[in-house]
């Protein structure tokens, strides 16, 4: 049994900046374009996975991120109003692939994405998540697969390696340390990406950094920071308790797939 779920807005914002860039902005073209693309993507993507059940998620128009970091994402480019507008179409097209969408309103399509793979984990179904966010690659040491729709490529435990010098599992904790440049998150003021490798190198873990006596000059910065630190773990961590109120059958690939929208409550 697998689960596919789609990053949606990652999808079709993609796809949509290439049709905009062939058609012209604000243009109606562009957004019809943008449409027949994504439903063929999906189609490939559900003949590549085989899926079972499948979802693909939108962001609501909050989360508990704005109201905790008032600079989250502060410097992101907005969606195009084109595009904006014609979420219903894209939504709509969605289903005519038998895909169920999901869009919480005060919830960021991540977190739902990564709550829903956790049960479904627990239930031993097998997860699929298309997304180029590397937030998602922590996932991969649970047994979720990572899927980049537009290169094809499953992303892997020796690529994140090799790219970020530590295993996937600790990935958060190097971006609390470094930043997210993306997401406008700072890190600890003073430490890079060496010596961020260098201290997840020596300590399984943050927390066992910051239970020996600081000896060295990243130790000491990051006791100093220490609520910098906490800040962007936060921050960049992905949730997995959520309370969606979601259940497998509603994820069933079918011609009747729902759109459900949800408000859930912030813990």
């Amino acid at each position: 049994m697998q689960l596919l779920l789609i990053d949606a807005l990652n999808l079709i914002r993609r796809i949509y900046a290439v049709c905009e860039s062939q058609y012209g902005a604000q243009s109606e073209q562009a957004i019809e374009q943008a449409i027949i693309r994504v439903e063929r993507a999906l189609a490939k993507l559900k003949a590549q996975h085989k899926p079972q059940y499948a979802l693909a998620a939108f962001d609501g128009d909050s989360s508990w991120r704005y109201e905790f970091f008032s600079a989250y994402k502060a410097s992101r480019k907005p969606m195009p109003e084109a595009l904006s507008k014609q979420l219903p179409r894209f939504m709509n097209a969605i289903n005519t692939q038998q895909i169920a969408v999901v869009r919480a309103v005060n919830e960021e399509a991540d977190d739902v994405l990564a709550t829903l793979a956790a049960k479904a984990n627990k239930q031993g179904i097998e997860v699929v998540i298309v997304s180029t966010d590397k937030g998602y690659l922590p996932l991969i040491e649970q047994g979720v697969m990572v899927f980049d729709y537009f290169t094809q490529a499953e992303r892997t435990v020796a690529e994140v390696q090799q790219k970020y010098g530590i295993d996937a599992a600790r990935l958060w904790q190097y971006f609390a340390l470094v930043g997210d440049k993306t997401n406008d998150i700072p890190g600890v003021s003073g430490i890079g990406a060496k010596s961020a490798q260098a201290l997840l190198s020596q300590y399984p873990s943050v927390a066992d950094a910051l239970h020996t006596e600081p000896d060295g000059k990243v130790q000491q910065l990051l006791a100093r920071h220490l609520p910098d630190y906490v800040r962007a773990l936060a921050l960049v961590s992905l949730r997995t308790d959520i309370d969606l109120g979601i259940s497998l059958k509603q994820l069933r690939l079918s011609a009747d797939a729902p759109q459900i929208t949800l408000h859930t409550s912030q813990i």
